[in-house]
């Protein structure tokens, strides 16, 4: 199998069309079947089944569709790689960042690349963590910010930041209470949360199983600014971490800590094992982390950076995880 035919396979997955695909790449139709059907006879699978309007992937088209993107991006950037290796690093890099962390680093980061490797081009796409994550396993980003980077296999990991998790409603809502609050008095206050697939979701629900409490979820949105919305319309109360709604206080939403017992995740930075990252890539990664800590010395991200003492700044551990779902295990590599 070629790199022509994955590029011819990655354009008829764009476009789900074969007479389309075969415009656009200047190749007549029947020698672009040919070459499925090729593809198909080598791999011994079927990738494409044709209905009325075109084609679709079967799953061993979209599993080789996953691959194909990762090794042509590997491909396109071959000549930066070996060319530029021992100098400065340059190329594109691929990063998704989490909605509700999106907004305080995204332009830090521009800027402090813009300094330090003005050659690497940074391409940021944000979503919630569900999105990310299959973002990651489909090796469509080179890098992500991610919470529970344990649970993912293949995964290699730098544990950022830590953060608390608050629980979010309109101030009248309390009735004068401040402060933190138990989670066993959230009682049966009315809740927007993701639905139950939801990494955040599936985090407070072991939390409340645990523990013996009963959620009242009313409303499940997977959109955050729209589950925002609900707490400050005073429909809801909000389990969120604080870096989630940052701009509460000024929209007249209170943030109470939970305690007894807190709730706390790490969101760390992450990379197929598979995939491994280009010097470009490296550079990013690194920016990210100092962005992070820098951001949570002045206050403007509220978490605990995950590091651990070291020479005099803040050293992470390089984690690989495996399916067995503990939490990250060094494999003594040290970030620096």
């Amino acid at each position: 199998m070629t790199p022509r035919q994955l590029k011819y396979f990655v354009e008829i997955a764009r476009t789900g069309s074969i007479t389309t695909a075969a415009s656009t790449l200047h190749i007549a139709q029947p020698a672009l079947s040919h070459h499925i059907s090729g593809m198909e006879e080598e791999l011994g699978v079927v990738l494409l089944e044709r209905h009325a309007r075109g084609v679709r992937l079967t799953p061993e088209g979209q599993r080789l569709l996953d691959r194909a993107v990762s090794i042509l991006r590997q491909l396109d950037r071959l000549n930066d790689d070996v060319r530029d290796a021992s100098t400065q690093a340059r190329g594109t890099v691929s990063l998704c960042l989490v909605g509700s962390v999106a907004q305080v680093m995204t332009v830090p980061l521009f800027r402090l690349l813009a300094e330090r490797a003005p050659e690497v081009r940074l391409q940021v796409s944000t979503g919630m963590s569900r999105e990310a994550r299959a973002l990651v396993e489909a090796r469509r980003v080179d890098l992500a910010l991610l919470p529970v980077a344990y649970e993912l296999p293949r995964l290699e990991s730098v544990p950022a930041f830590e953060e608390r998790f608050c629980l979010f409603g309109l101030d009248f809502l309390f009735e004068g209470e401040c402060g933190p609050i138990r989670f066993a008095e959230i009682g049966d206050r009315p809740l927007v949360a993701p639905d139950r697939d939801h990494d955040l979701r599936k985090l407070i629900e072991r939390t409340a199983m645990a523990h013996n409490c009963a959620l009242n979820v009313q409303y499940e949105l997977n959109n955050p600014e729209l589950y925002r919305r609900v707490v400050q319309e005073g429909l809801a109360f909000a389990i969120m971490p604080r870096n989630a709604f940052a701009d509460a206080e000024a929209l007249g939403v209170v943030a109470r800590d939970i305690i007894e017992p807190g709730i706390e995740r790490t969101q760390s930075v992450v990379w197929m094992v598979d995939h491994p990252l280009t010097p470009a890539g490296e550079v990013v990664r690194t920016a990210l982390l100092d962005v992070i800590a820098m951001l949570i010395a002045d206050g403007t991200l509220k978490a605990r950076d995950a590091g651990h003492p070291g020479d005099g700044r803040p050293g992470r551990v390089v984690a690989r995880a495996t399916v067995d779902p503990h939490p990250l295990r060094a494999i003594g590599k040290r970030h620096s």
